[in-house]
């Protein structure tokens, strides 16, 4: 049987018929996407992201019932992985999310010529220097930009008031223009 064809509402009911192919296809269509997810959020620890995908599928495919009144696969399967990437990070101890009390709110300036740094520079360039932020930074800024969750989703699910993650993402994307600009005045030099 050909599934290719077929979209996730019907590969879903194949597997409510208990037809590995549905199975097989939703993993094959979503694994890579769900993995590259789980990755950017554990830094880019490869048995770390392989365990938490291989996790997520098991849960997402032992609640498949519920996935029929769900609009879209990916979307549920990748809220799987985050939460299981956060839950991962937490239980490891590596993150150690700031208390609004700890964050420093004089630092949200905004001086708009990060912003233009950003857009002026290389994909490679802006990933390499989220991954040296410290994990809190690193973890909202890959749901902020990555995943496309508001600051307020992000704070739900960390734990944190919306003021905190703000802050958060402004010292990050601060941090993240000077690393980009000092990469760039070396290129010059």
């Amino acid at each position: 049987m050909n599934t290719g064809e077929y979209g996730d509402k019907e590969l879903i009911g194949l597997c409510l018929k208990g037809q590995e192919s549905g199975y097989a296809r939703l993993y094959d269509r979503y694994a890579v996407p769900v993995y590259n997810t789980i990755s950017r959020l554990v830094n880019h620890q490869r048995e770390e992201a392989e365990d938490l995908l291989q996790e997520v599928f098991v849960d997402v495919f032992s609640k498949i019932e519920r996935l029929q009144e769900v609009e879209s696969f990916e979307g549920w399967t990748k809220r799987v992985a985050i939460n299981k990437s956060i839950s991962y990070l937490r239980k490891k101890q590596k993150v150690h999310f700031l208390s609004l009390e700890q964050t420093q709110l004089s630092e949200m300036s905004d001086e708009g010529s990060e912003e233009a740094v950003l857009k002026e520079s290389r994909l490679e360039e802006i990933e390499k220097a989220i991954e040296g932020l410290p994990e809190t930074s690193r973890t909202i800024v890959n749901l902020f930009l990555f995943e496309g969750m508001s600051q307020e989703e992000i704070g739900k699910l960390l734990d944190m008031s919306h003021t905190a993650v703000r802050s958060q993402y402004h010292r990050a994307k601060n941090r993240i223009a000077s690393q980009v600009k000092g990469r760039e005045v070396k290129k010059i030099g």
